[in-house]
C-alpha cells in the first residue's frame, strides 16, 4: 500500500513537472524520473498512456497497436463524413514537386502563408493517419479534427528543415492518440459506474427482502462495503433519492 501511494505521488509530481512546462515532457524525462523505481517498460508505457490522458504531450512517444490487431470498420456516418471531407479536399490545389521542402524553409523563416500552404498540403495526410488509428471509440471525424490542431501545433515545433516532416507527423498522431486514450478512461468510467448502480440495485432488492422494509444509507455502506458517501452519488446518478 505505501509502495502504492508513493507511487501515485511521485506519478503526480510528473503530471506536475510536464505542466510547468506548457503540458509538454520527453520520453527521457519520464524514464529519468522514475530511474529509480527500476519500471518495467510496460510499466513505463502505462505511465505514458497516463500522461496522454491528461493532455500531456509525451515528445517522440507513439503508442503502437496490438500485433494482429483487426482493423475497426468505419460506420456508416463515418462513411459519409469521410466522402465528403474528402471532396471538400479536392479544393486545395495538388503539391508540386519540391514544393513541401521548400516551405519548410519558409515557414523556419516565419512565414505565415508558408505555414498555411504546408497546412493544406497535409490535411489528407492527417486523413490516412487517422484511418491507419482509427478506433470504435472515436468518431473518425472527432479524430481528423484533433490531427488537423496537431498539424497545426506540429507547424509552431518546427526547429530544422531536415526533421520537419518528422515532428509534424508525430505531433499529429499524439494528438489522436490523446483523443483516443481520454475517450478510452471515459468509456472506461461509464461502464464501472453502470456496474455500481446495478450491484446497488441488486443490493437494495436483496436487503428489502431480507429486512422486510426499506433499507437506510448507512446499512448499504456496510453492506457493500462502501463510504455512505459513495453510495449517495450512486443513488444520484441513478435518480434516486
Amino acid at each position: 500500500m505505501e509502495k502504492r501511494t508513493a507511487f501515485l505521488g511521485k506519478l503526480s509530481g510528473l503530471l506536475a513537472l510536464a505542466k510547468e512546462q506548457g503540458s509538454q515532457i520527453t520520453i527521457e524525462e519520464v524514464k529519468g524520473y522514475f530511474a529509480e523505481d527500476d519500471l518495467t517498460e510496460e510499466q513505463i508505457e502505462l505511465v505514458f498512456d497516463y500522461l496522454l490522458t491528461q493532455k500531456v504531450v509525451v515528445k517522440g512517444y507513439i503508442k503502437m497497436g496490438a500485433a494482429g490487431e483487426e482493423k475497426v470498420s468505419f460506420t456508416g456516418e463515418e462513411e459519409a463524413y469521410l466522402k465528403e471531407y474528402m471532396e471538400d479536399l479536392k479544393a486545395f490545389k495538388a503539391e508540386t514537386e519540391g514544393e513541401r521542402e521548400m516551405l519548410f524553409g519558409k515557414v523556419l523563416e516565419g512565414g505565415e502563408a508558408a505555414k498555411q500552404r504546408l497546412i493544406e498540403i497535409y490535411l489528407q495526410e492527417v486523413v490516412e493517419i487517422a484511418k491507419e488509428m482509427h478506433d470504435e471509440k472515436v468518431f473518425l471525424g472527432d479524430l481528423v479534427q484533433e490531427g488537423n490542431v496537431g498539424l497545426i501545433l506540429g507547424m509552431d515545433m518546427l526547429t530544422d528543415a531536415s526533421s520537419a516532416h518528422d515532428t509534424i507527423l508525430n505531433q499529429i498522431k499524439q494528438n489522436m492518440q490523446m483523443l483516443i486514450e481520454e475517450q478510452t478512461e471515459l468509456s472506461s468510467r461509464d461502464k464501472k459506474m453502470v456496474e455500481k448502480v446495478s450491484l446497488l440495485d441488486e443490493s437494495i432488492t436483496t436487503l428489502t427482502e431480507e429486512l422486510g422494509r426499506k433499507v437506510t444509507i448507512d446499512e448499504l455502506a456496510v453492506y457493500m462495503g462502501m463510504t455512505e458517501e459513495e453510495i449517495d452519488d450512486i443513488l444520484k446518478l441513478a435518480g434516486e433519492e
